[in-house]
């Protein structure tokens, strides 16, 4: 893929998501409508509108691994404790959780790498995250979702496990400082953040960094 199609890809996503949040948060809410766009219709709106090419014919896996760099940060300093609600209505309290190994990932369904660093995340925790006291906390972004039955079809598709959680308003996104997403945080088990890593991760990555030997 050429170079200067990727970065009109890449800054097709940030205007798609920053149009959806004027317009779900303003222009939509201003007019009462009872209708929405899909995601797909959304995103084929803004192609046809902006007269580039189908975003269908775009190489996804290319983009990711042209763009998407995973970078790894060590952090000494505690978490800020959050409660949240999970897909199925119950209640988890980050500080609750002291005592386990925590993996916290942030996502939406509509970005590219957090696609494919799932099945990763769910391989790691059928096989090893009981066994080594790992919890993972799937963290969905859902402010910045085109809508709520995007992320359910999102955790159909990829039959996903762990809880996933609902950071309904943001504030656990903008506390946590999440830019790029995905974003991931490894918390041991006294509640203290030890690294931060942003980009997707897969199963491999996950085991060296939790240390265990299969």
């Amino acid at each position: 893929m050429e170079k200067s199609k990727v970065s009109i890809f890449f800054l097709l996503l940030i205007l798609c998501a920053f149009t959806w949040t004027i317009y779900s948060k303003f222009i939509k809410n201003e007019k009462g409508l009872e209708e929405s766009f899909t995601e797909d219709e959304f995103i084929d709106f803004l192609y046809q509108n902006l007269g580039l090419e189908d975003p269908h014919d775009v190489d996804i896996h290319e983009f990711e691994y042209d763009m998407i760099e995973t970078t790894y940060q060590v952090v000494d300093v505690e978490a800020s404790d959050f409660q949240l609600k999970t897909m199925q209505n119950e209640t988890i309290k980050l500080s609750d959780l002291k005592g386990k190994k925590v993996f916290i990932n942030f996502w939406t369904s509509w970005c590219p790498p957090c696609k494919e660093e799932m099945p990763h995340l769910n391989e790691f925790y059928e096989q090893f995250a009981k066994k080594n006291n790992i919890e993972i906390l799937a963290i969905n972004i859902t402010d910045q979702e085109l809508s709520m039955d995007d992320v359910k079809k999102f955790a159909d598709k990829y039959q996903i496990k762990f809880p996933i959680l609902f950071d309904d308003t943001g504030a656990v996104s903008t506390e946590y400082k999440i830019i790029t997403i995905p974003t991931s945080f490894i918390i041991d088990e006294e509640g203290k953040i030890t690294e931060k890593i942003v980009g997707p991760v897969t199963k491999d990555i996950l085991l060296e960094k939790f240390q265990i030997n299969t």
